[in-house]
């Protein structure tokens, strides 16, 4: 089978196929060697290579390195149980199946080693041997004695017994004496039965009885065996799996023979070389293992001297010897690791998908091997999926399978997926979708279980679309790709163990499972009938008619007693009918398939020959699973097997095995254990033993895969819950086991660090060692990356798990939540999600405010840090730099410390609301005022509605857009409800003041538009109610009936929200309905229940189902009958609270109801409270009835705040805490109702604290969650507010200390016109202290720059009480002077101390003051909004000197030297001397209206240049002495909009004056560079409104700007032009300034804070992360009305040098700046620019010529084209997200779809507008495209990059491109049938070089240009008009031009005339 016919029958869940080995992300290798003549060099390599090969696969591939050596760490070869061999084979195979390259080592030296004798020989075999021996006369008794018949074994065997059931004291640790004598004893018998089975194999071998084969067993060593399993069995290249390593000594075997030379030689109990063993060895060594081989894989060293103990380094030969060992091993080891990752590459599973598809396939065909029985429910799933898939029109919900842990559910399953991907489908196209959950890690969690499928999905239907990671979208995702089932192809999916999901994402609430599926497809999930309420769940969400529910009982005693037969038989085992008695009691007391299948791994084992009293039968699961535990405690010790199985137990996801290895040899406890009785070489776990315990527990574990590791774990329940009962229930030992997990993760002990442990005092005495000691572990490092770009997932995911659970707060704020590293480490290399978990963790275990400081932090910042991690910094230092906590100051100082060189502004000092504070966090997505809000029940989910006709789903647990509703509604979102089961949103837009039919519902958790709900008028007053199944909807609406006058017709509807339709016909009222709510009667009926303005009968009964009217309920005892205006249902659904004269309560059941106060007046609101005891009703205050005592027993009146009306109001459940929003006010307010203190009945609510927006509130909600309670206000400023109310509870000092009847605008927008005039913030003392004045006026406030703390703050105190305007100070800043409404007052400037009694009386009002450098006089500028008067006053005498007018409203003041005033006006320049008050000069610049106005400007530091910007988009330089305009250039486009959209905002200006920035209201702002010749570096794109405020950092590194309607500064790097960050401001920014001396940035807010920040030069601008993910381009412009042609050579590598010093060498001057006037146009040279771009544009293709090129615009032929626009209509993309760039993007297409509509390969960017036309040349290489920019770009397709950019040629936009045959010129040309264009150049596609012009063209034509195939001429047709009276003739040519100089061969040929 070939790749393709694979991995189509693997996507098509195929279990009959021959499946491949799973890729592997292990290099495991078993290393083979003789028992004691290796020990040197073994241990050499456990202390110094193994180390060095796991951290080089770690950081290199991202593998785990895991050496198997059962001869490391263990003292005797000879075991108890004789299974020491078997297991090595074991772990030799297992090395083979996992390894990724190298899997088998061996040394091969001069001793054969071990021969033991097999431990279970077959009977024929064993009994011919015994034939012999008993022939020869030898005595066979000690063959009977050791060795015993198994009849039980198919065929029976012979099986050594083990040593300790004959001599008690073998491992007798406690008695060494017995033990010496008992193991010496063993080895006679060894030996003698050695000799016996050795000669009587012989015998049999020679006489024909045995083959040479099987009497070799008897004979060869242990190494041999492994040699031949490891090399000669190896079905994989043996030349990149197997080394061989061989060592001799020369004089050895002349050596005498001692104990030593025993080591290392066979030597017989002769004292003699055992010949027979030296033969075997020198075959093995010198001829079988070179045959199989290659030279290059064997490494053979000589010594020339042997020394007592081998290999001795302190001899030279030997130590040189050992150095080249390890080398020569490392290197070649890590050749084969890169040739196996190498050839890895290849493998199927190296693709994620259908490696998850494999595993579970082949655990699929795993659980079906010992699958028995249960046809009934096999025949039950057949048949459900049979009526899927031949059914289409029949509805249905997946069939669920549920029991008991252990009942066979995952068996069943498994069989099913078996028999329909082979015996019920096989031979069709039905695609099998497997989950086994929880045995893989794409399958623990739900995102990635729903991710998995919907590849698979994908992949079975041949669409390579793009699948999300985030939850909600693959949720949606997985719902839409159900649709592609179809009759030929359908889908059948298992989902096997819902319980075993990860309780994320809110799996349990089974919100991702399709209620409902689509045509053609199946799906069957089984689950625990009560484990986490999932059974519950599904009942409540599936319809009861349509799910199918089976349930997985125990086996019957007979199925039970034939299943295990079968599984026996499979086993080749049988059992004694004693022991089958035994085995039919036990199955009557349980007989689940676990317990049926523990007992049958028992009874496997079980030989003939034991005692009855040997078999210890449980009657549990648990008990069954107690008996396999105490069994490892006994053979493996206790200490040992608790503390493996607890470490595996306790870990998140499963443990490495390489891990528990760690884990144990740091665990003292169980080193003692093991070697109480030894001492080893190396303090570390043996590998074999762990491997011993996994042999015995491996059918009960599961390998998956967590955080790129392989890992194990129990894959049934009651193992996890035994463990937890038998080794976890002591606290102390659980945080123990955690605490040490926590230090390996933590890497405390790795590095080659030490740790300490003690000796006990048996082991001082026989080893005379100290009582302290210290061992390096060898334990494997553990840094938080490996490399760059790979990250230490498993570090990051496991420690902070372990230090909650270790109990160990300090260290898991200083390792984890409150260490910087960590954080910002796992937020780059996971995801912020990830780092809230672990919070949300911790936080549930202690209450910390380090910890929820931190937590909160994160939130609030949530939106930011998800797009730019190194953000974190910002966040941290700007909220918590004043923390007093030594954990956060330890974050705090880190963030610093690593911003440095990262982020390119520091803050340093608290600029941000505290965390923990009243804002929790802004929710920012809406285009348009947010008008409506509801949350889940739960407080889990937020729905929001817009004016911009969208909802959007926000997951409030982590502040996230979820989903964006759109694409159904035509009208503003006014209202949203949510169903009680928190599944379905209903949005809606109809109301009083809304007209609106569209009522629609959506999937919350998927974003799928589920239905429409039709049938509505648009028109209704009442909010949709919702039933408490969730099963039905109901409205109100009414209607509009013209006849002779117009009148209104009222009904209800009611809709199911199963299927979207009508119950009934809607119900028509005989009145205006003014409530309606749903409620219950005792029968379980629902009923609709209304009220209206009809007098008569003012609450009526409706039954829901039917619509018939049950009770009509009013006060017969009134005549004039008041009507009901609200209702409320109590929580049971059977009292109706309502009001008629007065407050009453209804009974649905009865339709009897009762007054329960005198009271009148109509309710805004009405609910139940304090458990149906009492009802609120809301009028102007709140008051509380007592339905039990009918009186009002507390009233609420709610003063202050506004005075306008209560829209809204919300509290909590204790009616303690209060919000009201407030008709057109732009803040909520919160009270405190002092509901829990004892108070008079009638009491004023406290005012907390106001919840500020920029504009009015418009909806409102509280949540209340076991943590906390939120307000979340949703406002017209677009923006969500999610406040934090119970932090007003604890401090009500921590509200908005803000006057909020003031208002809340920045003083830039309350007066815009003294923008750039006015000082708010002035410097002192050399920019030592900064004064501020705030927002409103209201106070100046006192900053230490140094360290941004605020000294002194003095309230403004003014003549009047108006606001406070301007501030100024002296050039010395010893002077500080403010300025309010008719006042001047002066302060001390270290203190704010006024130094007058009163503030000085200004008479006329000025609203600034500007004191010049030597402070001799002042300037107060007069006027109210504008200066329209400048008074030279004398500040030290208090008398004005002189007064002058400007010629037009002033934009900027400049103060020169001389004592002279520059005043740039709208309309004016104007010079003035300030010692006199005369006008200098005076230049009028508007000569006519409709002329532009000046609007900003900026000075050269010289005083010789004034940059000014326009509003017509324009930049003038004027030469200051003497005003004159230098040059004019368009440096903004004018658009079609108004002109003050189109103005220049903001000019700055570099420090070294030599280049500036632009701003503009078109929100971009423009970098010009090189202020005497101008080139347009950069165009900075981002801000979504016009930009307002730009400043350049006083070193010229960075541009900062800010815009009026976003709430950020945004810093570009001046030298790549890419955004580098944005500073957040969480409130409209008030002001933006730089400090030239020391650099520093202050910010300043208009809820009144100040922001401090360093200026940090980072590493590398150019390679900066881009937020905007696009590379601002350097564009060079020359500036003029004309455009100058410019070629751009933009391919790869031609960039030179820093682009900072980088200059044009061609670059076409501007004409000098000089003193006498010249004309305002510029006059350039027509000429081309052959500029290099300073990086290339960010593409990437596929493969070269293999696709289609298309723009996403394509052409309109019913639009016509002007000047300006071109008739282009944009083409949806699939697959594709649409975004607002500021280049149009060229896409690549695969040639593999057939149509254009797949997904792209890539994208090209660099046009500025719509691309309208591309040519390809002939061989693909070159791509040319042109633009609406009229631009043309050459991009080289094989390089994946842009070669030339030529602009400046064409005038207008070009439409055609034509490409020579020879493909060396492209034409570009712009006419069209309804354009006249006479623009037709040619280019040289190679070097971009302009060629010629063809003229003689009239620009209109209908055909396109043709060429010759020798490429030397081309062709056009034109077309001219000529008019004759009313007739209009058209007359059609051709014109031929030589493609050699452009010239026409011969005029113009007239071919036809027309006539219109």
């Amino acid at each position: 089978m070939d790749d393709s016919d694979l991995k189509r029958a693997l996507s098509l869940g195929r279990t009959n196929c021959d499946l491949p080995p799973i890729r592997s992300r292990v290099v495991r290798i078993f290393t083979s060697s003789t028992f004691t003549d290796t020990y040197v060099e073994r241990n050499a390599l456990m202390q110094d290579v193994y180390p060095k090969l796991r951290d080089y696969c770690k950081s290199k591939y991202g593998l785990e390195f895991q050496v198997v050596d059962m001869r490391w760490g263990v003292r005797d070869e000879a075991t108890d149980d004789h299974m020491t061999s078997q297991l090595c084979m074991n772990e030799i195979e297992e090395c083979k199946r996992i390894s990724d390259g190298p899997t088998f080592v061996v040394f091969l030296c001069q001793k054969y080693g071990y021969r033991p004798f097999p431990a279970k020989i077959p009977a024929e075999e064993f009994e011919s041997m015994r034939n012999v021996l008993t022939r020869e006369g030898k005595s066979v008794d000690v063959m009977d004695e050791w060795f015993q018949k198994d009849n039980n074994a198919v065929p029976p065997v012979y099986v050594l017994q083990k040593i300790s059931s004959k001599l008690c004291h073998f491992n007798d640790n406690g008695d060494p004496d017995k033990m010496a004598k008992d193991r010496a004893k063993w080895e006679d018998v060894r030996i003698t039965l050695q000799e016996k089975l050795r000669h009587a194999s012989t015998i049999c071998s020679s006489t024909g009885a045995m083959s040479v084969k099987v009497a070799d067993k008897y004979k060869i060593s242990v190494t041999h065996d492994e040699v031949m399993r490891g090399l000669f069995d190896a079905s994989l290249p043996r030349e990149d799996h197997c080394l061989c390593f061989i060592r001799k000594f020369k004089d050895l075997e002349n050596k005498t023979v001692t104990e030593e030379v025993r080591q290392f030689l066979d030597i017989t109990s002769t004292d003699e070389i055992d010949e027979e063993a030296q033969l075997l060895l020198s075959d093995l060594r010198d001829k079988l293992v070179p045959k199989v081989l290659p030279k290059s894989n064997v490494f053979e060293s000589v010594l020339s001297n042997w020394s007592s103990g081998g290999v001795n380094v302190d001899i030279l030969e030997h130590k040189e010897y050992l150095d080249t060992f390890l080398h020569t091993f490392y290197e070649k080891l890590i050749s084969l690791i890169a040739k196996g990752v190498e050839r890895d590459k290849n493998n199927i599973s190296k693709d994620p998908m259908f490696e998850e598809i494999m595993q579970h396939l082949i655990f699929c065909k795993l659980k079906c091997k010992l699958f028995y029985g249960r046809n009934d429910l096999l025949s039950g799933i057949e048949d459900y999926i049979n009526g899927r898939l031949e059914d289409n029109t029949t509805k249905s919900s997946p069939m669920v399978i549920y029991g008991q842990s252990g009942s066979g559910k995952t068996s069943v399953m498994a069989k099913a997926a078996l028999c329909a991907g082979s015996e019920w489908y096989g031979l069709t196209q039905a695609a099998i979708i497997l989950r086994f959950i929880g045995t893989t890690p794409a399958s623990t969690s739900i995102r990635q279980l729903i991710k998995s499928v919907c590849l698979q999905i994908l992949t079975i239907y041949d669409d390579t679309q793009h699948v999300p990671s985030d939850y909600f979208q693959l949720v949606r995702l997985f719902s839409q790709l159900l649709q592609y089932a179809t009759k030929e192809k359908p889908i059948v999916i298992f989902l096997d163990s819902l319980d075993q999901l990860s309780p994320a994402d809110g799996a349990y609430r089974m919100a991702w499972l399709p209620r409902y599926l689509p045509p053609y497809v199946a799906m069957i999930v089984s689950t625990l009938p009560n484990e986490n309420n999932i059974l519950t769940t599904l009942r409540s969400i599936l319809s009861s008619t349509m799910t199918r529910y089976a349930e997985v009982k125990e086996l019957s005693t007979n199925e039970s007693l034939n299943t295990m037969t079968s599984w026996l038989q499979s086993k080749e085992r049988v059992i004694t009918s004693e022991q089958q008695r035994t085995i039919c009691h036990a199955i009557q007391k349980c007989s689940l398939p676990l317990y049926l299948k523990l007992l049958f791994d028992q009874a496997s084992s079980w030989q003939s020959y034991i005692p009855d009293s040997k078999i210890n039968l449980q009657t549990s699961v648990k008990g069954m699973i107690a008996v396999i535990f105490d069994r490892l405690e006994e053979y493996h010790g206790k200490a040992l097997v608790s503390h493996a199985l607890s470490y595996m137990t306790i870990s998140q996801n499963g443990i490495g095995e390489a891990e528990l290895e760690d884990l144990l040899s740091l665990d003292d406890e169980v080193l003692q254990e093991v070697y109480a009785y030894w001492l080893p070489p190396t303090r570390r776990i043996p590998p074999l033993l762990w491997t011993r315990i996994r042999a015995d527990i491996n059918d009960y574990l599961v390998e998956r895969e967590a955080d790129g590791l392989r890992t194990i774990y129990w894959y049934h329940r009651q193992f996890i819950e035994t463990v937890r009962e038998r080794y976890l229930q002591d606290i102390n030992m659980l945080s123990k086991f955690h605490q040490l997990c926590t230090e390996y993760y933590l890497g405390t002990w790795s590095g080659g660090r030490a740790k300490p442990f003690e000796y006990t005092e048996e082991q001082v005495k026989k080893f005379m060692r100290p009582k302290q000691a210290e061992a390096d572990r060898k334990v494997e490092a553990q840094p938080l990356k490996f490399s760059d770009d790979m990250y230490n997932i498993r570090k990051l995911q496991q420690l902070p798990y372990h230090l909650i659970h270790a109990r160990d707060v300090d260290k898991l704020k200083e390792h984890v939540l409150c260490n910087f590293d960590f954080i910002i480490t796992k937020l780059k290399g996971m995801s912020l999600a990830d780092i809230l978990q672990d919070f949300t963790m911790a936080l549930e275990e202690y209450d910390d405010d380090a910890i929820r400081s931190v937590d909160d932090l994160l939130r609030v910042g949530a939106s930011t840090l998800r797009e730019d991690p190194d953000y974190l910094a910002i966040e941290l230092i700007g909220r918590l730099k004043s923390s007093q906590n030594i954990h956060i100051a330890k974050l705090i100082s880190d963030a610093e410390k690593s911003s440095l060189g990262n982020v390119p502004l520091i803050p340093y000092n608290q600029c941000y609301p505290e965390p923990g504070g009243l804002l929790r966090t802004q929710l920012s997505c809406h285009s348009d005022e947010v008008l409506s809000l509801a949350h889940t029940s739960d407080g889990r989910f937020l729905v929001s509605g817009s004016k911009d006709m969208t909802a959007i789903v926000w997951d409030l647990e982590n502040s996230t857009p979820l989903h964006t509703l759109k694409g159904h509604h035509q009208h503003p979102i006014t209202k949203i409800g949510i169903t009680a089961d928190n599944l379905l949103t209903v949005t809606y837009g109809y109301g009083q003041e809304y007209t609106n039919d569209e009522i629609h519902v959506w999937n919350i958790e998927t974003g799928e538009h589920f239905l429409e709900l039709n049938g509505h008028t648009g028109m209704g007053r009442c909010d949709v109610r919702f039933t408490q199944d969730s099963k039905f909807a109901v409205s109100d609406m009414f209607a509009r009936i013209k006849e002779k006058r117009i009148t209104y017709s009222h009904y209800f509807i009611v809709w199911s929200l199963e299927n979207g339709k009508q119950l009934y016909e809607k119900v028509e009222l005989k009145g205006k309905i003014n409530e309606i709510v749903l409620a219950t009667m005792s029968d379980g009926r629902q009923v609709i229940v209304t009220c209206g303005e009809r007098k008569e009968c003012a609450i009526e009964i409706w039954n829901l189902l039917t619509g018939e009217l049950i009770k009509a309920v009013m006060d017969r005892r009134r005549i004039d009958h008041r009507p009901c205006k609200k209702m409320a249902v109590s929580s049971n659904g059977q009292l109706i609270a309502f009001h008629f004269h007065h407050p009453g309560i209804l009974d649905v059941n009865t339709g009897e109801f009762i007054y329960i106060c005198d009271d009148t007046g109509d309710p805004k609101m009405v609910c139940f409270f304090n458990e149906d005891k009492e009802v609120i009703f809301q009028r102007d205050h709140i008051s509380l009835y007592s339905i039990a005592e009918k009186r009002v027993v507390r009233s609420l009146k709610m003063y202050g705040g506004s005075s306008k009306e209560i829209k809204e109001i919300c509290f909590t459940k204790d009616l303690v805490t209060i919000v009201s929003v407030h008709d057109g006010f732009e803040c909520a307010t919160v009270w405190n109702s002092h509901m829990n203190e004892q108070r008079m009945k009638s009491s004023d609510c406290e005012l907390l604290s106001f919840l500020p927006h920029n504009k009015q509130i418009n909806s409102i909600r509280l949540i209340e969650n076991k943590h906390s309670t939120f307000a979340v206000t949703g406002s017209a400023d677009k923006n969500i507010n999610v406040w934090n109310i119970a932090s007003l509870l604890k401090s009500a000092n921590q509200g908005s200390k803000l006057d909020y009847s003031k208002d809340t605008k920045t003083y830039s927008e309350r007066k815009p016109l003294l923008k750039h005039i006015t000082h708010r913030l002035e410097v002192l003392d050399n920019e030592q202290r900064v004064a501020v004045i705030d927002n409103h006026g209201q106070n100046i406030s006192l900053y230490d720059i140094s360290n941004g703390k605020e000294i002194a703050t003095q309230k403004w105190e003014g003549t009047h009480k108006h606001e406070l305007d301007g501030l100024a100070s002296m050039s010395d800043g010893k002077r500080l002077f403010a300025i309010g409404f008719f006042a001047l007052r002066e302060y001390n400037t270290v203190n704010l101390k006024p130094l007058s009694e009163k503030p000085k009386r200004l008479d006329p009002n000025c609203n600034s003051i500007l004191i010049p450098g030597d402070g001799s006089m002042s300037l107060l500028l007069g006027g109210s909004n504008y200066v329209d008067t400048i008074y030279i006053y004398d500040i030290n005498k208090e008398w004005y000197m002189e007064t002058y007018r400007p010629p037009s409203r002033p934009q900027h003041i400049f103060i020169l030297s001389g004592h002279r005033m520059l005043l740039p006006c709208t309309n004016d320049l104007a010079m003035v001397d300030l010692t006199t008050g005369d006008s200098i000069y005076s230049h009028h610049y508007r000569q006519r209206s409709g002329d532009s106005s000046l609007i900003c400007g900026a000075i050269a530091s010289d005083e010789s240049m004034l940059i000014t910007g326009w509003d017509n988009g324009h930049i003038k330089v004027i030469k200051i002495e003497s005003g004159e305009i230098v040059y004019e250039f368009q440096a903004h486009e004018i658009t079609k909009k108004k002109r003050q959209a189109d103005i220049i905002s903001e000019i700055a200006l570099s420090s070294d004056d030599f280049f500036f920035v632009s701003s503009s209201s078109d929100n971009t702002s423009k970098l010009w560079w090189n202020i005497k010749s101008l080139e347009l570096r950069h165009v900075f794109h981002g801000h979504t409104s016009p930009v307002n405020t730009t400043r350049i950092t006083a070193d010229n590194l960075y541009v900062l700007t800010s815009a009026s309607a976003e709430m950020n500064v945004k810093v570009w790097s001046v030298a790549s032009g890419h955004q580098l960050t944005a500073i957040l401001g969480y409130s409209p920014i008030d002001g933006l300034y730089i400090l030239p001396q020391t650099n520093k940035v202050i910010i300043t807010t208009s809820d009144e804070r100040v922001m401090f920040f360093n200026v940090c030069k980072i590493s590398n601008h150019a390679k900066s992360r881009n937020v905007n993910d696009q590379p601002a381009i350097s564009v060079p412009v020359v500036p003029s009305e004309n455009r100058v042609p410019v070629i751009r050579n933009t391919a790869p590598g031609t960039q030179k040098g820093d682009l900072n010093h980088q200059r044009i060498q061609n670059r076409v001057p501007l004409p000098p700046i000089i003193s006498e006037p010249q004309s305002n146009e510029l006059k350039l040279p027509n000429q081309a620019l052959k500029v290099k771009i300073n990086q290339p544009l960010p593409v990437t293709l596929a493969t070269p010529r293999n696709y289609y090129a298309t723009s996403p615009y394509q052409q309109s032929p019913t639009k016509t084209f002007s000047k300006k626009h071109i008739g282009l209509k944009p083409r949806t993309l699939q697959n594709q997200q649409q975004e607002d760039t500021v280049r149009d993007p060229l896409v690549l297409y695969s040639k593999s779809k057939q149509t254009i509509g797949g997904p792209p390969c890539t994208q090209l960017v660099g046009h500025y507008d719509e691309v309208l036309s591309l040519a390809v040349t002939s061989d693909g290489k070159y791509l040319v495209s042109s633009s609406k920019d009229m631009m043309v770009m050459i991009w080289d397709l094989e390089n994946n990059s842009p070669l030339y950019t030529l602009e400046g040629y064409h005038r207008y936009p070009i439409l055609k491109i034509s490409v020579t045959p020879n493909d060396l010129l492209a034409i570009t040309y712009g006419y069209g049938q309804n354009i006249v264009n006479d623009e037709i150049m040619v280019f040289n596609i190679k070097d971009g070089e302009h060629a010629f012009d063809l003229k003689g063209h009239y620009g209109v034509r209908k055909c396109e240009i043709q060429f010759t195939n020798d490429s030397k001429y081309a062709v056009s047709d034109l077309i001219t008009k000529i008019k004759e009276g009313r007739t209009t003739k058209y007359k059609y040519y051709f014109i031929v031009w030589s493609l050699k100089d452009g010239k026409q061969i011969y005029d113009a040929i007239n071919a036809h005339t027309g006539t219109t």
